[in-house]
């Protein structure tokens, strides 16, 4: 493998056709074919000089391939099992609201008036005027997750209050 810059580039131009096919071939989306060349000719490009002499240049950026491409089969395979297990939490977590009767709204509409200003403001723009938590996020000046961490504990506080005022 060439330890130079313009061999390199040289060696680029003449096997990128080559390992891209080698790449998608292995399965890897289209899309993302130029993506894992990339990291294949990186990782060539860091380990100049220490390829086999007996190996030609063009089987071993294959090889190369062929690793980058399982990592790319790997990374895709977390993120899925990542994203399966965020959208399980979503579902689980979500419960639909329950009719609510006279004695809670009238409860609700105490506990609302127990807030400090600032919050009763908050839950109003949120629920009663659709304002999305990024948008509040943005308007306070918090992060989205700690809008949406806020958000949550005043819906607790709410829920228990709305609870004890019915007991």
């Amino acid at each position: 493998m060439p330890h130079d810059t313009r061999d390199f580039e040289t060696l680029m131009i003449e096997t990128q056709a080559a390992v891209r096919a080698h790449i998608a071939g292995m399965g890897v989306p289209t899309s993302d074919v130029d993506d894992v060349a990339q990291e294949v000719y990186l990782d060539a490009w860091a380990q100049r000089g220490r390829e086999p002499a007996d190996v030609e240049p063009l089987r071993w950026l294959r090889g190369m391939a062929r690793n980058c491409a399982l990592e790319y089969f790997r990374r895709r395979c977390r993120q899925a099992r990542q994203h399966r297990r965020i959208a399980d939490l979503l579902i689980a977590t979500e419960t639909p609201p329950a009719p609510i009767s006279s004695g809670q709204l009238g409860a609700l509409q105490a506990c609302l008036s127990k807030l400090e200003r600032g919050h009763r403001e908050l839950i109003e723009r949120r629920y009663c005027n659709a304002v999305s938590a990024a948008e509040l996020a943005m308007d306070s000046g918090k992060t989205s997750g700690a809008m949406h961490m806020l958000l949550s504990r005043l819906r607790d506080w709410l829920r228990r209050c709305v609870l004890e005022s019915a007991t």
